[in-house]
């Protein structure tokens, strides 16, 4: 390696490391941010993660090519967009000094994040919603009522009953051939009373009460037979 790489090397590590976050990478334009305004941040947040945390206006204009007053109006912006705020802090020599911070723009991030979650869940819940009513009307063959359709959203929405579970009891009420939803009310309050909220507790259950019936059976026909008969028998003198 020659003399102008190893010193380029030196030079490269020297400068050390600008760490940016892909989820702000991929969300600065959802936070309002121009692409002038983000380069900004990205300027001033190099200068402050290697110690220096007012970095001189001129600096900042001198690697964007940029005029003093355009990088004053790009941070003017930020500090409007409530994304930048400049406090003064008091250093250990004892003086105060002026710090940018964004502390603003990660917290808007974090909520822009938790919104896009909660989207999410939402479409996610909707989309069960349509194919648990979907199944039910495969199942009844026909269209459900305005009634009906309420009664399955009062069960995920009020009941709090799992869609998983909900399907469960419509299969039980198919296989007992009763298209009823009163009684696939009553398996779901049932399961609720004891204490059955999810797929593998109702398997455990119906394993338990298939098995109980199993014993009972058993039970009942291993019992000694009894034989019958007159009292007067017993005596062979009579």
């Amino acid at each position: 390696m020659g003399d102008d790489m190893t010193n380029f090397f030196k030079t490269y590590v020297k400068a050390g490391n600008t760490v940016l976050n892909n989820l702000l990478i991929a969300n600065y334009r959802r936070l309002n941010m121009t692409h002038q305004e983000f380069l900004v941040f990205i300027q001033v947040k190099s200068f402050i993660d290697n110690g220096q945390d007012f970095p001189d206006i001129q600096q900042i204009a001198q690697h964007m090519d940029e005029s003093e007053q355009a990088i004053y109006q790009l941070l003017h912006e930020l500090i409007k967009k409530k994304l930048l705020t400049i406090d003064s802090l008091k250093g250990a020599d004892g003086l105060t000094h002026d710090v940018y911070d964004f502390s603003l723009l990660y917290e808007k991030l974090a909520v822009l994040e938790e919104q896009s979650i909660e989207k999410v869940q939402v479409e996610t819940q909707q989309t069960t919603r349509r194919q648990l009513f979907a199944q039910f009307e495969s199942e009844f063959g026909r269209t459900l009522s305005p009634i009906e359709l309420e009664t399955v959203g009062n069960w995920i929405d009020e009941d709090r009953y799992q869609p998983t579970l909900i399907q469960l009891a419509l299969k039980e009420a198919v296989l007992n051939q009763v298209y009823n939803f009163k009684y696939i009310d009553k398996i779901l309050m049932n399961w609720e009373k004891r204490n059955i909220r999810t797929p593998e507790e109702v398997q455990k259950y119906r394993n338990a009460h298939s098995t109980g019936k199993v014993e009972s059976k058993v039970n009942k026909g291993s019992q000694p037979k009894i034989p019958i008969f007159k009292i007067t028998d017993q005596n062979p003198n009579h």
